[in-house]
């Protein structure tokens, strides 16, 4: 398989697949995994990425077979009809999650930060930033993203260093949480958290090949579930489960209690830039794959066009909610519809596949050789 078109390597890969994971670190989705698995909630949130890890990992032996992105390879498997409507759900759920992820960090920067400013302007703050990315190509994108990534993963990892003096570990009392079948459960109800891994047979052919894929999406996955894994133990140890359940903002809870000296103090005004900047990419790569999608059903030459309008109705979808609360309702709900495409399209793609080579072939498969 070849995809010597591309121009993003393996930092690039990573940083994509990153920033489209770990977002949802600082809003609300840590709380309801701990409501979900109380003090396992450090493995439901390491379990769930796994299953949408190893759901990417075989739809891409089909890859392996059918060289293209997720549409072109859906028109050989299903049908020009299959491939529309795999390709229009795929762009709605990057739509979803920008409306989603919009409206939370909106609200977010209001609560913490900016609370006299006009919630207008925080939502056209984001919103055109967010645009401003994607006109700029994904190339500079995701090289910025790279960039940025270590300091933002040397943060994360520094607060929950600082936070140290402040574990107890009979906070994940009782061991088994709230029990193994309710972990498990939770932990495949909430694949669809993970749904930025398939970004990489989306956007296959920007990708310099196979392997390139791979090893972002190993790294990138890897080091995105280590942190919110780890970040969910910490949160745990800290506040434990009856308080940690009444937090709105978990990170930025955590963030708050780190106190070095008298003169250096309240450091969570220098995470909130982190967070915007976190929230800010995110949105860009959504929108970009979800354009990506939009161009590539209509067979337009450029997404460039459409950039402004579509911000503009997305921004006006994520005002539609009459508050928070709704949002969060609304988010929990959505990630439910992510997961048919965690679970359900890759199985589809996998069979027709195999039925496909077995009906050529009149044999199994036969991975290393390109179709």
């Amino acid at each position: 398989m070849s995809y010597e078109s591309g121009k993003l390597g393996v930092a690039e890969g990573i940083a994509l697949v990153f920033i489209l994971t770990i977002s949802r670190i600082f809003l609300s989705t840590p709380v309801a995994i701990l409501d979900d698995a109380a003090g396992l909630a450090w493995l439901e949130t390491f379990l769930h990425g796994v299953s949408a890890f190893i759901l990417f990992w075989a739809l891409l032996t089909v890859f392996q077979r059918f060289p293209g992105d997720l549409f072109s390879v859906s028109q050989i498997l299903v049908g020009s009809f299959g491939a529309w409507l795999i390709s229009l759900y795929y762009m709605a759920i990057f739509f979803i999650n920008y409306i989603m992820i919009l409206r939370q960090f909106a609200e977010n920067t209001l609560i913490t930060a900016l609370p006299l400013t006009e919630f207008n302007v925080v939502i056209a703050a984001y919103a055109g930033v967010a645009a401003i990315v994607v006109y700029a190509g994904v190339e500079a994108m995701t090289r910025a993203t790279s960039i940025l990534l270590p300091f933002g993963i040397f943060l994360l990892l520094l607060v929950m260093a600082l936070l140290i003096p402040f574990y107890n570990v009979y906070n994940l009392a009782p061991w088994q949480g709230t029990g193994l079948g309710p972990v498990l459960w939770g932990s495949t109800a909430k694949a669809g958290v993970d749904f930025g891994i398939f970004v990489f047979v989306i956007l296959a052919p920007a990708f310099h090949s196979l392997k390139t894929i791979r090893t972002a999406s190993l790294w990138g996955m890897g080091l995105s579930l280590l942190l919110r894994s780890l970040s969910m133990l910490v949160y745990t140890l800290i506040f434990g489960v009856d308080v940690g359940r009444e937090k709105v903002l978990p990170f930025f809870e955590m963030a708050r209690l780190v106190y070095l000296n008298r003169y250096v103090q309240r450091i969570e005004a220098l995470f909130i830039v982190l967070w915007v900047l976190t929230g800010t990419l995110n949105l860009a790569a959504s929108l970009y794959v979800g354009l990506y999608i939009l161009t590539r059903l209509f067979k337009l030459p450029s997404m460039r066009p459409l950039i402004f309008i579509v911000t503009i109705i997305l921004a006006e979808l994520a005002m539609l909610p009459t508050d928070v609360i709704t949002v969060i309702e609304w988010d929990g709900k959505a990630l439910l519809f992510f997961d048919i495409g965690i679970y359900v399209i890759p199985v589809i793609l996998l069979v027709a596949a195999t039925i496909k080579l077995r009906r050529k072939e009149g044999g199994g498969w036969d991975f290393d050789s390109p179709q």
